[in-house]
């Protein structure tokens, strides 16, 4: 093992975008990835953890999965407190067809591998409390497994390097007026992550969608040939066609939002504007339940605050990173048909 690899875990409620994210962080070979965990978030937990193993077993790989927290740590138990969400509705019905950015089940093979007995979140606080070398966390859905963590035994922050989490946004919001998904989903857990006094670079909707993708990427991945840029394509494709046929946007291109975190840990250049400020989550329960705030004012952006917030990313070279990892898949032979959904 090259011992040069930065150690990652990767915490994803597995969709569309987390699918892609999970072939790029196992295709890399900057990043040794240790596990992954799985969380309730673009879909309940069950879809979630089969997408993710579905994904392991397209990859071949034998890195192991745990199956994390199923609800928010206390949201859902204020009656009538996810009220003012879903300003976009995730999915529709059209012509008699749900239609989802993400869908329950993804167009891959039904899972043969299975999760590890160990839950999520006693496998992260041991693997993180025994490590020897720091790891990065990258949580790409809801907080709520990291977040349990850092409640149980706060002092297992000393053995995390950094956490570059895919949350938030500034301008850009998807969820309510003011809220992005993963945020939205357990704003309590989000708020314990940030302050957890750990390096945290938050890769915001305004990042990701500074840095997103249309059809004519979809047709650059495909030429690619490998089985693994045919998926990521077809994951692009619908993404783009979905958002569009629900109405939740105008132009048709589409983020690959929790790739661009993955990349982040392999080059943070890649996020091209970085700044130190310290933030907070909005826990009230109210219109702005779930949303980023952040102050630049200097007093509150010292070193004791590290907290990192992404505005910006360099497109072409998320693309090119994408297309790199890619390509170094499994080749399609034949007549390299799709693997299904629409062409």
């Amino acid at each position: 093992m090259n011992l040069a690899m930065r150690k990652i875990i990767l915490d994803v409620d597995t969709g569309s975008d987390d699918a892609v994210a999970i072939m790029t962080a196992i295709l890399s070979r900057e990043l040794e990835l240790l596990g992954v965990t799985t969380v309730h978030g673009n879909l309940p937990l069950p879809y979630t953890t089969d997408n993710t193993l579905r994904v392991m077993d397209f990859m071949k790989s034998q890195i192991p999965v745990y199956k994390g927290c199923p609800y928010p740590l206390v949201q859902d138990l204020t009656p009538g407190r996810r009220v003012n969400g879903d300003e976009v509705k995730h999915d529709t019905v059209i012509d008699g067809k749900v239609v989802a950015v993400h869908e329950r089940e993804l167009p891959l093979p039904p899972a043969v591998s299975g999760v590890q007995e160990e839950h999520a979140v006693p496998w992260l606080w041991r693997t993180l409390k025994y490590a020897e070398e720091k790891i990065t966390l990258i949580p790409v859905g809801a907080m709520t497994n990291i977040a349990t963590v850092l409640r149980m035994d706060p002092a297992v922050a000393a053995h995390i390097d950094e956490i570059i989490c895919m949350g938030g946004g500034i301008n850009v919001h998807n969820r309510s007026y003011r809220s992005e998904t993963n945020f939205y989903n357990d704003p309590e857990a989000a708020k314990i992550m940030l302050n957890c006094g750990v390096k945290v670079t938050v890769v915001t909707l305004d990042a990701t969608h500074s840095s997103w993708f249309g059809y004519e990427e979809v047709d650059e991945l495909r030429r690619i040939g490998t089985k693994e840029a045919e998926f990521a394509a077809q994951m692009l494709y619908h993404r783009i066609y979905a958002a569009n046929l629900i109405g939740a946007r105008a132009e048709k291109k589409s983020a690959l939002h929790d790739v661009l975190a993955v990349c982040a840990a392999i080059d943070p250049s890649v996020l091209t504007d970085v700044r130190h400020e310290s933030c907070d989550v909005d826990i009230g329960g109210h219109i702005a339940d779930g949303s980023l705030m952040v102050s630049s004012r200097y007093r509150y952006s010292r070193p004791e605050n590290p907290t990192y917030i992404a505005y910006q990313a360099d497109r072409d070279k998320l693309f090119a990173m994408l297309c790199r990892y890619l390509a170094r898949g499994e080749k399609i032979t034949g007549e390299g048909k799709t693997l299904g959904g629409e062409n």
